[in-house]
């Protein structure tokens, strides 16, 4: 469910320590102002005003430990009903997420966590741009979709409407790819460029179409350097890139441990660049890697520089062109022999070659040649970023 949260009114800002800080209503003290803060204000303010709950019965950042729940853990919000003894109860919880935050599946998890150790029935994670709410159902002994957050009324008494979930659209086959683009093609610019060229376009929307393709998921496994823990699955997300662009849309995220750190390996793809005042725009592959302190992408393929096209067998080339923050280009030279000993397989000559793919089938995540490709795409992003902090470190 889609919440316009921006009409959601804030609090009033203050400074402290020359920091701007919310008056937060429930907690009746100064917050310091974050992007997740600012969601999890904006989502009181729909509490209070849209589903009319009532301030008392709300606590934010509550410590389960209150509820005699031994643990150090802090829920968002908690929504609460008095049983007819007087006593407050948990009926409803809220995790927010900052912006650019996936709700998924981990996400999910936490929450149904909490509600289990507090015995609320309601459920809702949001982040600023969607939500997801959920009742627990006794018979299933499971929490179940719901279409939104009854009104505080309703969750009192017990009611709530089912999510309306339909069905999946099928992804657009191979064969049918090239009509569709060309009927398409000005609807599909938010992902694939209109001036690229169209033979090139039918295998990168072939590609992006088997990446959001929930049905089916790259193997949990060991690949060569790293180890897939979660396909992590469809989100949308907003990154930047080593040269200041900044990209927002939808990416399929990959949960993997690369020497012994979990990260999140994030793929998708993009109309982008301009010259002068021409703004020829090409189509981009983008590999974001999440960094706490610097979510940015490690790879920016261009599809119309590098994708090769001999018959029926696309080649996903890269020259290894790399940018290196405001010490401007590394040296492609230096990025291969620095490659060249970790993953020496995706080597050709004086280029790297990531893979390729026939067009003779829809490219799905569980097919061995796609699964190939992803594995050398996600590889060289990581290797790319460690040659870039072996640069800084070495200047």
């Amino acid at each position: 469910m889609l919440i316009d949260l921006s009409n959601m009114a804030l609090p009033p800002i203050y400074k402290r320590n020359n920091k701007d800080c919310y008056l937060d209503p429930i907690r009746k003290k100064l917050i310091y102002i974050t992007p997740e803060e600012t969601v999890r204000q904006r989502v009181v303010s729909y509490l209070l005003n849209e589903l009319k709950v009532p301030p008392e019965m709300l606590i934010v950042e509550s410590h389960l430990k209150h509820y005699k729940v031994d643990s150090k853990r802090r829920a968002d919000i908690v929504i609460h009903s008095i049983d007819d003894e007087g006593t407050m109860y948990p009926i409803a919880i809220v995790e927010c997420k900052a912006p650019g935050v996936g709700l998924g599946e981990s996400v999910g998890d936490q929450l149904c966590d909490y509600c289990n150790s507090l015995g609320a029935d309601y459920a809702m994670m949001i982040n600023d741009i969607e939500s997801f709410c959920f009742h627990y159902d006794a018979e299933k002994e499971q929490y179940i979709q719901i279409d939104s957050l009854p009104s505080y009324s309703d969750m009192v008494d017990g009611k709530y409407a089912l999510a309306d979930l339909g069905t999946m659209p099928d992804r657009v086959p191979y064969g049918k790819i090239p009509q569709f683009i060309e009927e398409n093609i000005e609807e599909l610019s938010a992902d694939i460029s209109p001036k690229t060229p169209r033979n090139l376009a039918y295998a990168a929307f072939n590609l992006w179409e088997g990446l959001l393709n929930p049905r089916h998921k790259m193997k949990v496994k060991s690949y060569k350097i790293f180890t897939l823990i979660e396909d992590y699955g469809v989100r949308q997300l907003s990154y930047g890139n080593a040269g200041g662009g900044v990209f927002y849309g939808l990416y399929r995220s990959f949960i993997i441990d690369y020497k012994g750190s979990t990260e999140i390996v994030s793929i998708g793809f993009t109309p982008y660049g301009s010259f002068a005042n021409a703004k020829i725009e090409k189509t981009a592959m983008v590999v974001a890697i999440d960094n706490e302190d610097d979510s940015h992408h490690a790879l920016q393929y261009s599809i119309d520089d590098n994708l090769k096209q001999t018959g029926n067998t696309y080649t996903f080339y890269h020259h290894g062109k790399i940018a290196i923050g405001n010490k401007g280009s590394g040296k492609v030279s230096e990025l291969m022999q620095f490659v060249k000993p970790k993953y020496a397989e995706i080597i050709d000559g004086t280029i790297f070659n990531l893979g390729s793919l026939t067009y003779d089938k829809d490219w799905e995540l569980d097919s061995p040649d796609v699964e190939k490709l992803i594995e050398n795409v996600i590889s060289y992003a990581l290797l790319r970023d460690e040659y870039r902090a072996y640069v800084k470190r070495k200047n």
